[in-house]
Parts: structure tokens; C-alpha cells; sequence
């Protein structure tokens, strides 16, 4: 090739994995396999180090990172990135509406309200010159920020050349954060490689982004998302920020919107509260909504207050994270017999719910987080709703905290404990154990297990201590009179018990496995066993060879189920249980099933389902599950405030089911479709 065939080569190289890109970041919807896409990219990285005068900044090959920074250049914002006021309830919210009807005069807005989900993260400033990335810059003050170009080069979901169709200067905002899912992954590889960990991924965001070495800025995960026009220059304004969003869709960015709802006041409330009770299955952590008038012409009239636009306003989500103070450390005895230390708190709100204790899980943990009794700890409420010690306020220490050190002897039974040889578990080894009888009779009776309602910790406590329940076979011999003579117990709600007992003792053989809170056999591991086997019989024969050929299970797992299974207090259990008329119902051998080869996803709340009773029904007829939407799911399931999911299924064309359907298709088969 002669010099001018190598620089067409090399543009549409770069064109081309522009636009793969954007399929790829930005629509989900990638058109070529990984090593095609790599084959591009390798092509044009050789041409590039054979002709170095053809690299561009915009080079997709650039985004590894230049030389470290001295350090960020100083940048002036016009117009300023201002912030927003803040609501926290309705009643506020309808307030504010009510505010910029009286601001303009009438009775009615003349244009409907754009909602989009507030991301926690670092917001930031794009600069676009004839469609090639020539500024980032953080928000800083509002009036000046830090000029991060270097670093934002990096993220995939910044188009370094937009679109056609992209105006002659392009100024916008949006906010850079990192999916939870890729934070849990990077703070985890953090704590074992010995380096600092983050308290939740808009710290880990905006670490990252002020890294003075953009190569180490491009090993991280970093995503931007629009929110927000700056300035357009040589182009026209669409006419709302709902059409402008859609726009900057088209030239190549993510944005907020597509997450978002336009529509009446009453349209966004309802809105707001869909997004709450789905939050947590949003990838990105967020913090709030934000509420705009849609048309850029009323937000002009409405114009702004000295530090905030009155058109716009940002309803928080009740706080997940709170700081409180530890008052002592205590120690709980579980099923197996291990000591967990748990965190007793000073009283502190999040989400609507009050935290006083949190556990600490293990010395290991302890060493981690270096938590003391008397520290100021930050407290967090995630998406599994389990509060945890994500930071200690290590400034704010006195002197008078003290460090934690586990008991010598079980705090229930007085036995001496062991430790492990990394001393990163503490075990009381008394099988008798009055709190390990009691954790395994709570785990035995969840939902997940046998499902007996009503059997809570203190009647389990109080079966216990008056040595009617020893074992779990013994809750399957209660009778009227013993239940009806406990502690706020009466005539009716004994029967209801036993009722309760009598329809229990036959399970499918998943859950009976699992109730029996074997180490290592979590409900996945006694799925798989259950459709291998498909009998309890043939679990109880099963060599450790035989286990660890199920396609998941590992030697630890195999090795003790087959221990649990041989062992005399194993054998004693199960023929106990057989004695007391507890059956465990033959599983569905494994690759069975007229859904074999299907798959299913469930999203939102079903109207008479649980989530488990729908996915069991799934798992009976050989059908799987997926944990996300994508071209490999066959049906997604919905019920009530189904949230993104069933956006992107209809994208992709995938049937959806409410559930009258999703039980009729199982009644009659996949071959009758959907």
C-alpha cells in the first residue's frame, strides 16, 4: 500500500471499531464475535506502529493510556455546572411542581416532566470539536474543574469520534461511575493484592478518574453516561431535553434517559416508585432521580436561582449508608459451630429500616476493616439489604477503643473453641450445643428448606429448652397438647402448626438436601445433586467420585456430603426422619424435561408465585435460568414493577409472559411456543 491507501486504511479502521464500539457499550448489541473485533484492532495497531505519523488522539488504540501526569491543568466552565436542589419526599416534590406553576403564571406546565435515575458518581464534562473528544474535565466548584481528558480517553463508552450528524463543537455533561458488579470484582482483587479497598464504587469512580496514570485509569471499568446539553454550536437545539438525549443516542453516547420516564406529574411519581423497589437490580448505584421540565423553552423562562436551574430537582432515595458508632462486639454461635463476631451499634437509619447490629463474619474480616469497640464506623445497607462495616474512621479515634478478641470457650455451652490454622475461623466443636441445635432447627424450617411457617427462633428456643426437640426428625413427632401448653401458644395456633407439619414431610429432594445444612451444599450444589440422582436412595450410596463428576461440584463439596451421608449422626438423622414420615420426592433426572434447553428469567412481583415456587416449577420441566437478559434467554417472566429487564427483552425481541402465560406454557409445552 502507498502512504494514501494506508491513511484511508487507517480511518476506516478506526471507523469502523467506533462503530463496533458504540454497538458494543452502548446498545448492547454487538454485530461481530470478540476475534473479529480483536482482528480489527490489531490490524490497525500494526499500521499505526508501521506509519506512527497516522495516530490520532481518537485512535481507538489510544485508549491504553498515555505517559503519567504531572498533574490536571485547571478548566473554566461556560455555562457553569450547577447543582441541584434537593427533595426527599413526595410532598416536597409536589411542592416544587406547584412552584414553577406559580412562577409562570398557569394552571398547567405546557410540557411534560423528563425523570431519569440520579447515578452515584463523578460528574464530568465532555467537549466534542467536529466530532473528535478535545476536553474532560471534572465538575470541581461548578465555575472551574480539572481538565481529565487524558484519563477519560480510556473509558470504552466515550466515543473518541462521534457519529455523522455530530454538531461542529459539542458540550455536554454526564457522570462517570463504575458498575457494581465490576466494583465488587476490582475491590476484592484490591483486598488480596494488600492495596486499598473502597467503600462503595463512586469513591473507586473518582479514585480512578484523578489517577495522574491514565494506564492504570485504562485497567479499571469506568463507564460515562450523559445526563445533560451543555452547549451546542453550529447546529440546532432540539426542542426538548427528551429529543436531545435521543440525539446524542444516535451520535454514539449511553445516557441516562434510556432509563427514564417522560410524562405528567402523576406519570413520574409512579415512576419513582417503580425505580425504588427496583433498585438494587439497576447495575449502576444510584442515589436518587432527577426531575426536569421537558421543553428547553419553559426552562428558559424558569430560568435559575444564585447556585441552582429552578426547572430541574434531584428526589434522594433514603440513605444506604450512615455513620454510627460501635458500642461492643459480640459473638454469635452458628449451625456448624463457628463464633461470628458481630458489631453492636449505636441506633442509626437506612432505608427506612433501623440497624443496631451487623456482623463482622470473621477474624480475617476484623484485621481487614481494623474495627474496634468505640470506633466510628461508616454502615451501608446494599442491595442484598445486609448491612455491613464498609470503613472505619480511623481519624476519629480517641485512644479509649479497644480491640476485639475472640472467647476462649463457646459463650452457649462453655466448651473450649478451635481455632483454624489461619485463625481465620473460631468453632465451638460441641455438636450438642444449644445455639448450633437452634441455628440448624432455623435454617431446617426457612423458606428455602422445609417452609415451616411459624416455627420462628424463640418457639424453636422454647422446643429446645424444654427438651421436646433434639433433632429435626423430633419437630415431625410434636403433638397437640405439647404445642398448646408453650408460652403464648393456643388451642388454634397449634393446630395451624400442626397442620403445617403434617403437609411439610414431603419435599422435593433439592430443598430436603438442603435443609439438612450440610457444609459446603448450598441450594445450587443440592439442585445439582438432587436432578443428578434424582432419589434420596442414590445420594445416600454415592461415592465421592461419583459426586465430584457433577459438572460444579468440587472435591470439598462431594467430600462432605458423602462424610454427612456415612457418618453414623447422618445415618441417625435420615432413618429418624423416615420414621417420622418425612420423604423426600424423586427429582427429575438431570437433562430431562420438555423444556430442556430453555431458558427463563422472572422479574418483577408475580401476582400468586414466589420467585423460588416459579423457578422451581422451571427446574422440574428441565428448563434453566439465566440471571440477565440477553439473546440467550427464551422467556422473561413478569409481574409488578418488572423495571429494565423487560425494556431490553423487547428490544430483543424475546417473548415475554405474565404469569397466567408462563403457567399455561408450562402446562402444554415449549412446542406449542409462547
Amino acid at each position: 500500500m502507498n502512504s494514501e491507501q494506508d491513511a484511508e486504511r487507517a480511518a476506516f479502521l478506526r471507523r469502523e471499531i467506533a462503530r463496533h464500539d458504540r454497538l458494543y457499550h452502548v446498545l448492547d448489541r454487538p454485530e461481530i464475535a470478540d476475534a473479529e473485533y480483536d482482528a480489527l484492532f490489531a490490524e490497525l495497531k500494526a499500521l499505526e506502529a508501521r506509519r506512527p505519523e497516522l495516530v490520532v488522539a481518537e485512535s481507538p488504540t489510544q485508549r491504553v493510556g498515555a505517559a503519567p501526569l504531572a498533574g490536571f491543568a485547571t478548566v473554566a466552565h461556560d455555562p457553569p455546572l450547577l447543582s441541584l436542589d434537593n427533595t426527599y419526599d413526595e410532598a416536597d416534590v409536589r411542592e416544587w411542581h406547584q412552584r414553577l406553576l406559580d412562577h409562570l403564571g398557569v394552571t398547567a406546565l405546557d410540557s411534560p416532566l423528563a425523570a431519569e435515575p440520579k447515578l452515584d458518581g463523578l460528574s464530568c464534562r465532555l467537549v466534542y470539536e467536529r466530532g473528535r473528544l478535545v476536553l474532560a474535565a471534572t465538575r470541581g466548584n461548578g465555575d472551574q474543574g480539572e481538565d481529565v481528558t487524558a484519563n477519560v480517553r480510556t473509558i470504552a463508552s466515550v466515543p473518541l469520534l462521534l457519529a455523522d450528524g455530530a454538531p461542529p463543537r459539542l458540550d455536554l455533561r454526564g457522570e462517570v461511575v463504575m458498575p457494581r458488579k465490576e466494583f465488587d470484582q476490582l475491590n476484592r482483587a484490591l483486598a488480596a493484592a494488600g492495596e486499598k479497598t473502597y467503600a462503595n464504587p463512586r469513591n473507586l469512580a473518582a479514585g480512578t478518574l484523578r489517577q495522574l496514570d491514565p494506564q492504570k485509569v485504562a485497567q479499571r471499568p469506568l463507564e460515562f453516561r450523559v445526563w445533560a446539553l451543555g452547549r451546542v454550536d453550529g447546529a440546532p437545539l432540539p426542542a426538548t431535553h427528551s429529543a436531545a438525549m435521543q440525539w446524542l443516542g444516535e451520535l454514539g453516547f449511553k445516557t441516562v434517559a434510556r432509563d427514564g420516564c417522560v410524562g405528567d406529574l402523576d406519570a413520574v411519581l409512579r415512576w419513582y416508585r417503580e425505580l425504588l423497589a427496583r433498585r438494587d437490580e439497576f447495575p449502576i448505584e444510584l442515589d436518587g432521580v432527577v426531575l426536569k421540565v421537558d421543553a428547553f423553552a419553559l426552562q428558559e423562562r424558569l430560568g435559575f436561582t444564585a447556585r441552582s436551574p429552578r426547572f430541574a430537582r434531584a428526589w434522594k432515595f433514603p440513605a444506604r449508608q450512615a455513620t454510627t458508632r460501635v458500642r461492643d462486639i459480640v459473638v454469635q454461635v452458628g449451625r456448624t459451630g463457628t463464633l461470628t463476631p458481630v458489631a453492636v451499634l449505636e441506633p442509626v437509619q437506612l432505608s427506612g429500616v433501623t440497624i443496631t447490629h451487623v456482623t463482622l463474619h470473621n477474624a480475617a474480616e476484623i484485621a481487614r476493616l481494623d474495627v474496634r469497640i468505640g470506633d466510628l464506623v461508616l454502615v451501608e445497607r446494599s442491595g442484598d439489604v445486609i448491612p455491613k462495616v464498609v470503613q472505619v474512621a480511623e481519624g476519629a479515634r480517641s485512644g479509649a477503643e479497644r480491640e476485639f478478641q475472640f472467647p476462649a470457650a463457646c459463650p452457649e455451652c462453655a466448651t473450649a473453641v478451635v481455632k483454624d490454622a489461619d485463625f481465620v475461623a473460631v468453632r465451638c466443636p460441641n455438636a450438642a450445643c444449644p445455639a448450633r441445635l437452634l441455628r440448624g432447627l432455623e435454617h431446617f424450617v426457612g423458606r428455602s428448606a422445609f417452609d415451616l411457617e411459624g416455627f420462628g427462633e424463640k418457639l424453636l428456643a422454647q422446643l429446645i429448652a424444654g427438651g421436646h426437640v433434639r433433632t429435626p426428625a423430633d419437630l415431625f413427632r410434636l403433638d397437640f397438647d405439647t404445642l398448646r401448653n408453650l408460652e403464648r401458644m393456643g388451642d388454634k395456633s397449634a393446630r395451624n402448626l400442626l397442620e403445617r407439619i403434617a403437609a411439610a414431610k414431603r419435599r422435593p429432594l433439592e430443598r430436603f438436601l438442603f435443609a439438612l445444612g450440610i457444609p459446603d451444599i448450598g441450594e445450587t450444589a443440592a439442585q445439582q445433586i438432587a436432578h443428578h440422582f434424582a432419589t434420596l436412595e442414590r445420594v445416600r450410596a454415592a461415592t465421592r467420585e461419583e459426586v465430584e463428576a457433577i459438572h460444579g461440584l468440587g472435591p470439598a463439596s462431594a467430600a462432605s456430603l458423602v462424610d454427612f451421608m456415612q457418618s453414623e449422626p447422618g445415618k441417625a438423622l435420615l432413618d429418624a426422619l423416615a420414621a417420622a414420615g418425612v420423604a423426600a420426592l424423586p427429582a427429575a433426572p438431570a437433562g430431562g424435561g420438555p423444556f430442556e434447553g430453555r431458558t427463563f428469567l422472572f422479574t418483577g412481583t408475580l401476582p400468586t408465585l414466589t420467585r423460588a415456587e416459579a423457578e422451581a416449577r422451571v427446574k422440574a420441566r428441565g428448563g434453566t435460568l439465566l440471571s440477565g437478559v440477553s439473546r440467550k434467554l427464551s422467556y422473561l417472566v413478569v409481574g409488578d414493577a418488572p423495571g429494565s429487564k423487560l425494556k431490553k427483552a423487547q428490544e430483543l425481541a424475546i417473548p415475554v409472559l405474565d404469569e397466567a402465560q408462563f403457567l399455561a406454557l408450562l402446562e402444554r409445552g415449549p412446542e406449542a411456543g409462547a
